[in-house]
């Protein structure tokens, strides 16, 4: 047992309910849903399931817009032993017939807005299903009138609570295995890294699908007894105004919305406001990060985590800034989180001595419980305890973290070991750079050359104005041989640059 002994998610809820019944969880929109309301909802969502067959160990799939009836559902399941499946809403039908037959999904609820007639076609097929259901008023109806008595199931700490699916670049998406204990250690261990306390109010934009969303801050608010301030998406024309309307304290970022923010017009709320700090995953500049802080007063901090390590396992103290590599100009992801073991490892498996780039491994009071029907994959990632996370980077004397870049991001051109993340820090300090993006290509003479693409916001920038500017500030090796200017980069939901696209247009 770890930090809640045998609860699971829907018994702490339960057990929320008893200390903040009118306090609200979510606000949504015109709607304020409190503890108690939530605690209904769910029993009610939960009821309309087992009429519909749903049994312990039955995987519920999503394909849903960030509204609360994907709470209603997740802890519904949670009550019932269920598992929630949660699917990207931007999946093509082929994606959505791969996992919910790879999943064996006995259920599916989904928004009509996302599905095309291909993917109705796909889950009208799936004989496994006992039900595809829309998010509509007619559910609505149905779930009504359902009894909101507590449910009482035989499910514990270790059962299995959800199931999310990798982004699956080199190969078919691996099911994650997150149990009951997972979610609650996430949140648990998000709050004391975040520091929260339970008048926080979590502004919560990026997709209820993906692992940040659901671990570090949806587990972290339900832990702590907090409110939920949940969007459909991110707007920056709205935010400001968002933002004075609700007042939340913290959110969670990604590199992508510090930018648009960045060149946003001012704003009178931009200064005057509630939010006091927010933290962000891979990658913003230091001069972003201080511009950001400089500009709307708040601070920014960094975490690192994988959907197969729960909690974000090497973070920014919150009373540290983040250090910067004076040779790269790189800010650090922060130190091992309390109870984490971080080790870099060479490809022997030996212990890199400070400073020395290798992998990453983790080891972790919490990881998933393992890769769903593949036994083989979990073998090779989570090895005599250690995940193996496929990135690489380095550790100083202080026991700070940097990352390097990913495996398979890694540019090695004749005998050296180029980092992508390094030229895409240079490139981004170009005052005509609005976003970039740093692949290797395939090269007959020295194994793979080092490609630049960029997204400009000066259209009077030129490929040899861009290389002067780096040869000023790189090594020959390292200065790319191609420029590829770009209108718009291919991005993944919470809005990550999907490089394995820009390397396959060099294959």
């Amino acid at each position: 047992m770890l930090t809640h002994g045998n609860m699971t998610i829907y018994t702490y809820l339960q057990k929320q309910v008893k200390k903040y019944p009118n306090k609200v969880f979510i606000y949504f929109e015109e709607e304020e849903i409190t503890y108690q309301d939530m605690e209904n909802r769910v029993n009610q969502t939960a009821s309309w399931l087992l009429q519909q067959g749903i049994q312990k160990n039955d995987t519920v799939a999503v394909m849903l817009k960030n509204a609360p009836a994907f709470y209603d559902i997740w802890f519904a399941c949670g009550a019932l032993g269920a598992v929630l499946l949660p699917i990207n809403t931007a999946s093509t039908p082929n994606e959505l017939n791969y996992f919910l037959e790879h999943s064996d999904s006995k259920g599916f609820i989904y928004d009509e807005s996302l599905i095309t007639e291909k993917h109705q076609e796909i889950f009208s097929d799936l004989k496994q299903l006992l039900f595809a259901r829309p998010n509509d008023i007619n559910w609505k109806k149905e779930l009504d009138v359902q009894r909101k008595d507590s449910h009482y199931h035989n499910v514990d700490a270790h059962d299995v609570c959800g199931i999310m699916y990798t982004s699956g670049t080199t190969a078919k998406p691996k099911g994650v295995l997150i149990t009951h204990e997972n979610y609650l250690y996430a949140g648990h261990s998000s709050v004391l890294y975040q520091q929260l306390q339970p008048d926080d109010r979590y502004l919560i934009f990026l997709p209820l699908f993906h692992a940040n969303s659901q671990y570090y801050t949806s587990m972290a608010t339900l832990v702590v007894g907090g409110s939920i301030i949940l969007l459909e998406k991110f707007s920056a024309n709205t935010f400001w105004d968002t933002v004075a309307k609700n007042k939340p304290t913290v959110s969670s970022f990604v590199a992508t919305i510090i930018k648009i923010l960045l060149k946003t017009d001012p704003h009178p709320y931009e200064k005057k406001h509630s939010m006091r700090q927010v933290g962000y995953g891979l990658f913003v500049p230091k001069q972003d990060v201080d511009a950001f802080k400089e500009r709307f007063g708040i601070h920014l901090f960094q975490w690192f985590g994988m959907t197969e390590s729960i909690t974000t396992n090497i973070t920014t103290p919150l009373y540290s800034e983040m250090p910067e590599d004076e040779q790269t100009g790189i800010l650090a992801l922060g130190k091992p989180g309390l109870g984490q073991e971080v080790k870099i490892i060479d490809e022997s498996g030996k212990e890199c001595p400070f400073n020395t780039v290798g992998e990453i491994i983790i080891k972790s009071p919490s990881l998933m419980k393992g890769y769903y029907k593949n036994e083989e994959a979990t073998g090779l990632t989570i090895i005599d305890g250690w995940l193996h996370t496929g990135d690489n980077g380095y550790m100083n004397e202080e026991g700070y973290i940097w990352f390097v870049d990913r495996n398979k991001d890694m540019i090695k051109r004749a005998g050296e070991n180029i980092s992508s993340l390094e030229i895409e820090n240079v490139l981004s300090g170009h005052p005509g750079i609005a976003n970039c993006a740093v692949v290797a290509a395939p090269d007959e003479l020295r194994e793979e050359k080092v490609v630049a693409y960029v997204e400009l916001s000066n259209t009077e920038v030129t490929e040899e104005a861009l290389r002067g500017y780096c040869e000023e500030r790189l090594s020959s090796f390292k200065i790319p041989e191609e420029f590829y200017f770009i209108d718009e980069f291919p991005r993944t939901s919470i809005g990550k640059i999907q490089k394995n696209i820009l390397r396959h247009r060099h294959q």
